[in-house]
């Protein structure tokens, strides 16, 4: 792994409050940022302590050992892919629409550090606990997916031969995304998510 320099807007800071939280937090993103860059076998606790410019036992005691770290950054993306699939996260007048939302927040958090990390982070490296919930939230943004395909072949706003393949199709694009994406690319996150849309739209607008 190549060395990296600690991160200087860490609460540890000096002048920066004592924030349990915000120290927390600095935690879980620099771990998160880590399995994205270097992978996660490839990385310790140590590295992790290294980009943040602290001591081993101040991640210990922070966020815990090296698969508490993992888990909790799986926890975050998971927590924000559900949420953005609730009745009450997505608006619009159709099934068209609201599935277009579905996509834009779904894109969005994929471009996060926390949702590159679940994408890239082989799920054998989970605990059978986080394995399980990200099984079940898997299931749950597909089948979200899978009414709003429904909604709008009702409402006449969508057009789908195949809904199962539909909704394969889309799911398969947009975790693609994690594999590619940069944070310092030409195209910010909803740029991605319009041009992923347009691309799929077409292929479901009534004719």
């Amino acid at each position: 792994m190549s060395s990296v320099s600690p991160l200087t807007d860490a609460p540890w800071t000096p002048g920066r409050a004592r924030d349990p939280d915000a120290k927390r937090d600095a935690v879980l993103s620099a771990a998160a940022t880590a399995f994205v860059q270097d992978g996660y076998g490839a990385t310790s606790v140590d590295d992790i302590a290294a980009r943040l410019g602290v001591s081993k036992p101040t991640v210990y005691y922070y966020a815990g050992g090296k698969q508490a770290l993992l888990g909790a950054c799986f926890s975050i993306a998971l927590d924000a892919y559900s949420a953005a699939v609730d009745p009450e996260a997505v608006s619009g007048a159709d099934g068209r629409e609201r599935l277009h939302q579905v996509v834009q927040n779904y894109v969005e958090i994929t471009t996060t550090v926390y949702g590159r990390c679940l994408h890239r982070v082989p799920d054998v490296e989970l605990t059978p606990e986080v394995r399980d919930r990200l099984r079940a939230v898997k299931r749950k943004v597909d089948a979200r997916i899978r009414d709003l395909l429904r909604e709008g072949v009702r409402d006449g706003s969508l057009r789908s031969a195949d809904v199962r393949m539909s909704t394969f199709a889309i799911s398969g694009a947009m975790n693609s995304i994690a594999q590619w994406y940069s944070p310092g690319g030409k195209l910010a996150p909803e740029e991605i998510a319009e041009r992923l849309w347009d691309s799929f739209s077409e292929g479901v607008r009534p004719r």
